[in-house]
C-alpha cells in the first residue's frame, strides 16, 4: 500500500514499546501470530543487516536485538497502553477484566518446549489456541466458537462478498488465477469503484505501479 517501512526501530530506539494489531483486514492477516513473527523478523532483519560493513558503510550503530517475550508484550501490554485502557485489560492482574487465552503447548508442532516466549512467536499459529475468555466470557472452548453458528456467518460472508462483486461486475477470483490478474489489465472492472485509481482520467497510481 505504499505506506514504507513502519517506524519500528526508530520507536524502540526512543524507547517506545510499539503495540501490534491489524489494519485493513481484507488484504492482510488479522491473527497476532503473525503479526509477532512479522514484527520480530522486521526488527532483526533490519538490525542484522547494519553489522555488515557492506551494508552499513556509515556505521549506524546496530540495534539491540528484540526478544521473544518483548515481541508478546507488545501485542498484549503496549497495545492496552496504547490505547489508553491498560487500567482494564493488558495484563492478568486482580480487578482488571479477564482476557484470558490459552494456549496448546502440548502439541505435536511445539513439543518439547524450551523456551515459552520463544515457541508463541516463532513457533505457533491460531490453531494453537485452545481456550478464550473475554471479560470472564467463555467464547472459544477446545478450540470451537461458544454461541455462534459459524455455518450460518461463512454464508453471511460469502453472501457479502458476491453483492460486492456484483456492484462492479466482476466474479469471484478462485483457484488458480488467469495470466494478467495481478497487472494492470484490471480483472476486476471499477464500474462503480470511486478511488484515484478506478478513474480513466486518472493516471497517478497507474504511473507510480509502473515506475516502481
Amino acid at each position: 500500500m505504499r505506506h514504507g517501512m513502519p517506524p519500528f526501530q526508530q520507536a524502540l530506539n526512543h524507547g517506545i514499546l510499539p503495540s501490534l494489531s491489524p489494519d485493513v483486514e481484507t488484504n492482510m492477516t488479522t491473527d497476532p501470530f503473525s503479526l509477532m513473527r512479522g514484527a520480530c523478523c522486521l526488527q532483526r532483519a533490519l538490525a542484522n543487516d547494519l553489522a555488515f560493513r557492506e551494508t552499513n558503510p556509515g556505521s549506524v550503530p546496530v540495534p539491540q536485538l528484540v526478544t521473544s517475550r518483548q515481541v508478546i508484550e507488545m501485542a498484549t501490554i503496549a497495545g492496552a497502553a496504547a490505547n489508553r485502557i491498560l487500567d482494564k485489560v493488558g495484563t492478568l492482574t486482580p480487578g482488571k477484566e479477564a482476557d484470558i487465552v490459552v494456549l496448546d503447548a502440548r502439541n505435536i508442532t511445539t513439543w518439547p518446549m524450551n523456551n515459552v516466549p520463544g515457541t508463541i512467536v516463532t513457533m505457533m499459529n491460531p490453531r494453537h489456541v485452545r481456550d478464550v475468555l473475554i471479560a470472564e466470557r467463555v467464547v472459544c472452548w477446545k478450540g470451537t466458537l461458544i454461541g455462534w453458528d459459524v455455518d450460518r456467518l461463512l454464508r453471511q460472508a460469502e453472501q457479502a462478498r458476491d453483492r460486492v462483486l456484483a456492484r462492479i461486475s466482476g466474479p469471484a477470483k478462485t483457484g488458480t488465477l488467469p495470466p494478467g490478474n495481478n497487472s494492470l489489465t484490471n480483472p476486476y472492472r471499477p464500474n462503480f469503484l470511486g478511488n484515484c485509481c478506478s478513474r480513466p482520467s486518472t493516471n497517478i497510481c497507474r504511473n507510480i505501479v509502473r515506475d516502481s
